[in-house]
C-alpha cells in the first residue's frame, strides 16, 4: 500500500513523540497536527494496514520496526533540511521548518546526502574561520542581484547576462546577437502591445520576442564608482 506524504507526517509526529518520551495517541496527534480525530483515525488505519503502526484499542500508537525505520529517515531528512535553511542560509527558524516539512517527502536519499555534505562542508569551514564562507553567506543575502529572466528587470534597467537557457537554433541566434554570458544588456522598453522587447547590447539595439527574452537570464547591476557590477556569469 502506498503511503502519501501527508500520511508520512503522522509517522514523523509519532516518532517525535517517542523521542520526547511521550505517548502517541489519536487525541495528541490531532492536537499537534491541527486536524480532527476522525482524520487521524483514517490515517492510523492506513498505517496499520501497511504494517507500519500498531494501535492499542482506545490506547497508544506504536510504530512497528519497519515504521520506525521509515519514520527515522523522514525525521533525519527534516532535520538536515532545517539545518541547511536556518543555520547555513540564515532563513528564519519557523520558516525554515515549514520549508523542510514541504520538501522532506520529495527529496530522495542521494539528494539528501548531497545537501547534507554541502551544509556540513560550509559549517566546518565557518567554524575554521575561512574567509570565503562569509563571502558566500553574504552573497545569499544579496537577493536583489540574483539572476532573473530579462523580461523581469525594470524598463531602462541594466544587467549582466548570466546564462541563456534556450537550446537549439534559438540559443545559437541569441548568442550570435551578442547575448553571451558576461555581456551588459540594457532593457530599453517594449512595443505598444507589450511584444517585442527592445534591448541594447554591445551598443546595438535589437528586438526580442517576450518568450525569447524569457530565456536570457541577467543579474541586475548596480552602478558604483562608475563601474557596473553584476553577478559572475555562468555558461550554460
Amino acid at each position: 500500500m502506498s503511503i502519501s506524504a501527508r500520511i508520512e507526517d503522522y509517522m514523523e509526529e509519532i516518532f517525535s513523540l517517542e523521542i520526547e518520551g511521550r505517548k502517541a495517541t489519536v487525541t495528541e496527534l490531532a492536537s499537534r497536527l491541527g486536524v480532527t480525530k476522525a482524520t487521524v483515525v483514517s490515517a492510523v488505519r492506513r498505517l496499520v494496514a501497511a504494517c507500519l503502526l500498531e494501535h492499542e484499542p482506545y490506547g497508544a500508537l506504536h510504530l512497528t520496526e519497519a515504521g520506525r525505520e521509515r519514520a527515522l529517515r523522514i525525521y533525519r531528512r527534516h532535520e538536515h533540511l532545517s539545518f541547511l535553511f536556518a543555520e547555513i542560509l540564515g532563513i528564519e527558524k519557523e520558516k525554515a521548518v515549514d520549508m523542510a516539512c514541504a520538501l522532506e517527502h520529495a527529496v530522495d536519499e542521494e539528494s539528501e546526502m548531497r545537501l547534507l555534505a554541502f551544509a556540513d562542508f560550509v559549517f566546518q569551514a565557518r567554524r575554521q574561520g575561512l574567509s570565503w564562507v562569509e563571502e558566500l553567506l553574504a552573497a545569499t543575502q544579496d537577493t536583489c542581484r540574483l539572476p532573473r529572466p530579462l523580461v523581469m528587470i525594470p524598463e531602462n534597467g541594466k544587467g549582466i547576462v548570466a546564462r541563456v537557457t534556450a537550446g537549439g537554433l534559438l540559443r545559437k541566434r541569441l548568442l550570435e546577437m551578442g547575448l553571451v554570458p558576461g555581456s551588459l544588456v540594457e532593457y530599453l522598453g517594449t512595443a505598444p502591445l507589450g511584444d517585442p522587447l527592445h534591448v541594447r547590447v554591445h551598443g546595438t539595439d535589437i528586438s526580442l520576442r517576450r518568450d525569447e527574452a524569457t530565456t536570457v537570464w541577467v543579474c541586475p547591476c548596480r552602478e558604483e564608482s562608475g563601474e557596473k557590477e553584476g553577478c559572475a556569469p555562468c555558461v550554460r
